[in-house]
């Protein structure tokens, strides 16, 4: 296992405490738990990138090897 070190704001810590408490967890495996159940609902629904607002923003330009290329040496 590996350890490490973070830095809570204090309302965050508080909650973050009172939560394991009530889970009858220690800080730790409260932590752990919460991070394990975040990253596999991740995996599960990976988060799609929405492109729909750059659609159509290169119509109508000439974009070829030969326009790139004289726009880079100019």
């Amino acid at each position: 296992m590996h350890r490490t070190q973070i830095y809570f704001e204090e309302l965050l810590f508080a909650d973050v405490k009172r939560q394991a408490n009530n889970l009858g967890l220690s800080l730790s495996a409260y932590i752990r738990k919460t991070l394990e159940k975040d990253l596999e609902e991740r995996k599960k629904n990976p988060q799609t990138l929405d492109f729909s607002d750059f659609s159509g923003m290169w119509e109508n330009r000439e974009i070829s090897q030969e326009s790139i290329r004289k726009q880079a040496w100019k």
